[in-house]
């Protein structure tokens, strides 16, 4: 009987911290910039830090802020900074019509 009663105890506090972290997830979710995974996808993901960034994130990051120019990606060459260049200006005719 002792079995069960710790089981059905672990059991119980499972779905409340199941619940809970659902709840919380929900509470403190965090809206990002759509242009930021976009312009990281664009990039070529090699992490490398040539542009003066720790990643690829960080340098989508601080291209969306406009703190960098779009063309510091030197393993992506001139091919990134055009698509990188293409995704700011649909960004900003979307950001014109609304």
């Amino acid at each position: 009987m002792t079995i069960l009663y710790s089981t059905l105890i672990m059991l119980i506090i499972s779905v409340f911290l199941g619940i809970m972290i659902a709840i919380f997830a929900k509470v403190f979710h965090v809206q990002l910039d759509p242009r930021i995974e976009k312009i990281q996808h664009a990039l070529p993901g090699y992490n490398c830090g040539a542009c003066g960034y720790p990643g690829c994130a960080g340098y989508a990051d601080a291209i969306v802020e406009d703190k960098v120019p779009h063309s510091k990606c030197t393993p992506g060459g001139t091919e990134v900074a055009a698509k990188i260049l293409a995704i700011l200006k649909e960004s900003a005719e979307e950001a014109e019509t609304a």
